[in-house]
C-alpha cells in the first residue's frame, strides 16, 4: 500500500481541512512541536483504512476521531496497491445528544490514468467501480485489497507509538501468525485444505461411479444379442402386418361402400314414402280461381272510369286557366275600390288645405297682438323707471341721465299699470303658441292627405295598365261560369274513377289474402319436390297447384317400388363383405398376440402399437449398448478417481502437519533475522545481533559480553528501539520476495522516539532509512522532532498549531 493523498477535516486536532500530498514522496518526516498533531496524521491514514486508531485502545471508540468542538469530520485517502488505485472516504457526525456515528463510509476503485498531482476531488471523482459501503464492509474490503488485518497492519506497515516493539516481543505463535499473513503462507494451508477436499471429492466420485457400475447388470454381450434378435423379429412382423392391413383396408372400404349403398337406398325409399299431396290443395285452388276472375272484372270497370276522367279533364283544360280569370275579376274590383279611395283622399286634401290657410291667418293675428302687447310693456317699464329716478332727486344734484346739475325737479304724468301690461304680453304669447301649434297640425294633415292622393293615383294607374291586355269584365264573368260547370263534371268523373280503383284494390287484397296461403302451398310442394330432386324428380309447370301435385305423386310411387326391390339385394351383399372383414381382423390380432403385442382392440393402431414395440425393443438394444459403453467409462473413472484420491490425500496429509508451517515461518524468520542482525550491528556499533532459539523465540547476541545470548526483553529502551527498527526494515524489504510476490509492503510509517538515540546511532538510522527509500520503490515516513533526522528526509510535513486547529505545510529539500 502506497498513499497518494490524505485529507483530514475535523479529525482530531485538525479542525480545519488539512491535506497531505504524498504523490511525489519517497522519504518524508512529520515534524513539529510536541502535541502539534504529528501522530494524528498517521492516525488519520489508519482510520481511513480500518476505521480505528491504535492509540484509542478499542476499535469501536470512534468518538475520539472528532475534534472536541466539531460536529462532523471527514477523512479521505487515495492510495495504490498491487497496481490499482483506490479511494477511501469516511465521515462522522455528532448528534444533538452528543452521540457520534458514521454518516458515510465507502471504498472505490479509481482511474489510475488521472495524474497523481491532480486535485483530491478530481482523483476521488474518477471512480471506476464501487467496492463497498458501510464501516465494516469498507474495513473488510481493505483487508482483502491489502492482504493485512488491522492488527497485522499496525505491526508491519504502521508502527505507532507504544507498539513499535510488538513484533520483537511477540510470542512465537503470534509472530508466526503475522508471518503467515504477511508472507501469504496461508496459501499452503489453503492448498492442504483444497487437497483434502479433492481427496474427499475423488473418494465420493469413485464411490458414486462404483455404485453406478454395479447397477448396470445388463451390460453384457448376451443381453445385447437377445435385444438385437427381438428388434429383427419385430421388423419381419412389421412387414407382414403392413401387408395384411393393406388387404384389410380394401375389405373395409368395400364394406363401407356396401353399407353406404344400403343406407342410401333406405334413405331414398323413406324420402319417396314421405311424398303425398296435402288434403287442402283442391279447395285452395278453387278459391284462387274465383278471386282472380273477380279482380279481372273490377280492373275492366276501373279502366273505363279512368278513360271518362281523362275525357272530362281534356274538356276542362280547353277552357283556360281559372286562376288568371279570377285575378282579372279581382283587379276590376280593385279598380273600382281605388277610384272611390282616390275621390275620398282628394276631398280630405281640400279640407286640410283650407284648415291650413285658416290657421295661418290666426297665426298672423296672434303675432301682431303679441308685438303690440310687448311694445306697451316696454313703454310702461320706461315710465315707471323715470318716476322712480325723479322721486329721489334734489335741485342741484347731477341728473343721472345727462349728468348736469338740476335747476328744477322733473315732472312726469302718472305711469300706466306695469302689471296689466305684463298680463297682456302673457295672454298674447299663449295665443301665439296655440296658433303656431294649429298651423303645424294643419300642415301635417295636408301633407298626409296629399301623400294619400299620390299613392292612390299611382296604384290606380298601375292597375289600369295591368288591365289593358285583360278581357272585358263581362267576358271574364262568362268564362268563370263555364269553368265552374266543367270543374263539377271533372270532380264527378274523378270520384267515379277513385271508386273503381278502390274496388280493384279490394279485389287485389282479396287475391293477396290467398297469395300467402298459395305461396306456402307452393313452398311445401317445392320443398317436397326438392327432397327427392337428387333422385330425379320431374320439373314443375308452376301454374296449376293440383296438377303439379298429381304429377309428382305418380312419379314418387313408381320410384318407391323400384328402389324397395334394390334395397333387398344390397343388404345381402353388405352382410357378405362384413363377414370377410371380421375374419381378416381376427387373423391380424392373432399375429400380433403371437409376438407379444396384445390388447390392440383398434387395429387402425396396429402399426402404431407395432412401431411402439419396435421402438421399445430398439431403445432396449440402444440402452444395453449404451450401458456397456457407460460401464467401460465407469471402470476407467473408478481407476482415475482412486488414483486422484491417493495423490490428493497424500498432499493433504503432508500439508496438514503444523511442522510444515512452522518450518516455513522459521525459514522466513531466519532470513529476516539475518538481515535485521546486519542492520542492528551497524546501529549498535557492532555490539548486538539477533537470533532465534529452537522455539522460534527471538534472542539477542551481545558481543560486548563474549557473544552471550539473552532474551530481547532484557534490552534497554534505546536498544529495543534499535532491534525493533532493524526487524521492521528487514521485514519491509523482504516481504515481497518471501511471499513470492503475493504481498507488497512498499510503505512504512515509524512513529517512535528517535530522540533516545545517540548522535552516532541517529546517523546510522538516518543513512539506513535513506538507503532503504532510495534502493527500492518504497515510501518511508517517520514522526520525529529530531531536526537532524528530519533534515535527512527529502520531504518534510511541518505540523503546527494555529489557534484551535493544527496545520500542515509541505517542505522539500
Amino acid at each position: 500500500m502506497r498513499p497518494i493523498r490524505l485529507l483530514l477535516d475535523g479529525f482530531g486536532c485538525y479542525r480545519e481541512p488539512a491535506e497531505a500530498d504524498f504523490s511525489d514522496v519517497d522519504f518524508f518526516a512529520l515534524t513539529g512541536p510536541t502535541g502539534s498533531g504529528k501522530s494524528t496524521v498517521i492516525d488519520g491514514l489508519c482510520f481511513a483504512l480500518y476505521g480505528t486508531v491504535p492509540r484509542w485502545g478499542k476499535e469501536n471508540v470512534i468518538a475520539q476521531a472528532l475534534a472536541p468542538a466539531a460536529n462532523a469530520c471527514k477523512v479521505a485517502l487515495v492510495f495504490e496497491a498491487s497496481g490499482q488505485r483506490y479511494g477511501v472516504v469516511r465521515e462522522l457526525t455528532r448528534s444533538p445528544r452528543g452521540q457520534v456515528g458514521t454518516r458515510e463510509a465507502r471504498i472505490e476503485r479509481l482511474d489510475p490514468t488521472v495524474p497523481a498531482s491532480a486535485p483530491l476531488a478530481d482523483l476521488l471523482a474518477a471512480s471506476v467501480e464501487k467496492l463497498a459501503e458501510g464501516p465494516d464492509q469498507v474495513k473488510a474490503r481493505v483487508q482483502d485489497v491489502l492482504g493485512l488485518t488491522y492488527e497485522h497492519f499496525t505491526q508491519s506497515v504502521l508502527l505507532p507509538q507504544g507498539r513499535f516493539a510488538e513484533f520483537l516481543h511477540a510470542k512465537a505463535a503470534d509472530r508466526q501468525d503475522l508471518l503467515v499473513q504477511l508472507l501469504a503462507f496461508g496459501v499452503y494451508t489453503a492448498i492442504g485444505q483444497r487437497a483434502r477436499e479433492r481427496a474427499r471429492l475423488a473418494s465420493e466420485r469413485g464411490r458414486i461411479a462404483q455404485s453406478a457400475r454395479e447397477e448396470l447388470t445388463d451390460a453384457t454381450a448376451e443381453v445385447e444379442e437377445i435385444a438385437a434378435a427381438r428388434v429383427m423379429a419385430l421388423d419381419e412382423v412389421g412387414k407382414a402386418v403392413t401387408a395384411r392391413l393393406a388387404s384389410l383396408d380394401l375389405l373395409r372400404a368395400q364394406a363401407e361402400r356396401a353399407a353406404q349403398q344400403v343406407s342410401d337406398a333406405r334413405r331414398e325409399t323413406a324420402m319417396l314414402a314421405a311424398v303425398h299431396a296435402p288434403a287442402e290443395v283442391a279447395d285452395l285452388a278453387g278459391r284462387i280461381a274465383n278471386a282472380a276472375q273477380n279482380l279481372a272484372e273490377r280492373k275492366a270497370r276501373a279502366e273505363s272510369a279512368d278513360r271518362a276522367e281523362m275525357a272530362t279533364q281534356q274538356s276542362r283544360s280547353g277552357l283556360g286557366d281559372k286562376s288568371a280569370l279570377q285575378l282579372a275579376r279581382a283587379a276590376y274590383g280593385q279598380r273600382r275600390d281605388l277610384k272611390a279611395r282616390l275621390a275620398a283622399q282628394q276631398q280630405a286634401l281640400t279640407v286640410a288645405q283650407e284648415r291650413e290657410r285658416s290657421a295661418q291667418t290666426e297665426l298672423d293675428a296672434a303675432e301682431a297682438m303679441f308685438n303690440n302687447s310687448r311694445d306697451e310693456l316696454a313703454h310702461a317699464e320706461r315710465s315707471q323707471a323715470a318716476v322712480a329716478l325723479a322721486h329721489d332727486l334734489l335741485v342741484g344734484d347731477d341728473c343721472p341721465v345727462c349728468l348736469r346739475p338740476l335747476s328744477e325737479l322733473p315732472s312726469h304724468p302718472a305711469a300706466a299699470s306695469l302689471a296689466e301690461a305684463k298680463a297682456a304680453v302673457g295672454k298674447a304669447n299663449g295665443r301665439l303658441a296655440e296658433a303656431r301649434a294649429a298651423i303645424q297640425n294643419a300642415a301635417k294633415t295636408a301633407a298626409a292627405a296629399g301623400n294619400g292622393v299620390e299613392v292612390a293615383s299611382a296604384d290606380l294607374a298601375s292597375l289600369v295598365a295591368s288591365l289593358d291586355a285583360a278581357p272585358a269584365e263581362a267576358d271574364v264573368d262568362s268564362s268563370l261560369a263555364q269553368i265552374d260547370v266543367a270543374d263539377q263534371a271533372l270532380a264527378q268523373a274523378q270520384h267515379a274513377a277513385r271508386a273503381a280503383r278502390g274496388q280493384v284494390l279490394a279485389a287485389e287484397n282479396e287475391r293477396a289474402s290467398l297469395a300467402d296461403e298459395e305461396k306456402r302451398a307452393w313452398t311445401v310442394l317445392g320443398q317436397v319436390r326438392d327432397s327427392v330432386l337428387a333422385l330425379g324428380a320431374p320439373g314443375l309447370a308452376g301454374e296449376d297447384l293440383a296438377a303439379d301435385w298429381a304429377m309428382l305423386s305418380a312419379w314418387t310411387q313408381q320410384q318407391y317400388t323400384e328402389r324397395a326391390k334394390r334395397l333387398l339385394e344390397l343388404d345381402a351383399a353388405a352382410a357378405d363383405v362384413r363377414r370377410h372383414v371380421t375374419e381378416a381382423v381376427a387373423m391380424l390380432a392373432a399375429l400380433l398376440a403371437e409376438h407379444g403385442i396384445e390388447g390392440v382392440t383398434d387395429l387402425t393402431r396396429a402399426e402404431a402399437a407395432l412401431a411402439a414395440a419396435r421402438a421399445h425393443a430398439a431403445n432396449r438394444l440402444a440402452a444395453v449398448r449404451d450401458n456397456r459403453a457407460k460401464a467401460a467409462r465407469l471402470d476407467e473413472q473408478i481407476g482415475t478417481h482412486k488414483e486422484a484420491e491417493q495423490v490428493a490425500s497424500m498432499l493433504g496429509n503432508l500439508l496438514r502437519a503444523t511442522a510444515f508451517e512452522r518450518w516455513l515461518c522459521g525459514e522466513a524468520l531466519d532470513s529476516l533475522v539475518a538481515e535485521a542482525s546486519g542492520v542492528l550491528l551497524e546501529l549498535s556499533g557492532g555490539q548486538y545481533k539477533l537470533g532465534r532459539d529452537q522455539r522460534n523465540e527471538l534472542i539477542v547476541i551481545d558481543y560486548a559480553d563474549a557473544g552471550a545470548t539473552r532474551p530481547v526483553h532484557t534490552l534497554s529502551g534505546g536498544e529495543t528501539f534499535q532491534a525493533s527498527l532493524a526487524l521492521a526494515l528487514a521485514l519491509s524489504r523482504q516481504v515481497t520476495e518471501l511471499s513470492a510476490g503475493q504481498r507488497e509492503m512498499n510503505s512504512m510509517f515509524l512513529d517512535e522516539g528517535f530522540g533516545t538515540l545517540d548522535p552516532v546511532t541517529l546517523e546510522v538510522v538516518g543513512s539506513t532509512l535513506e538507503r532503504l527509500a532510495a534502493d527500492s520503490d518504497r515510501m518511508i515516513g517517520i514522526v520525529t522532532h529530531v531536526s537532524d533526522l528530519a533534515a535527512r528526509a527529502g520531504t518534510r510535513f511541518v505540523v503546527s498549531r494555529s489557534g484551535a486547529t493544527s496545520t500542515l505545510r509541505k517542505e522539500s529539500s
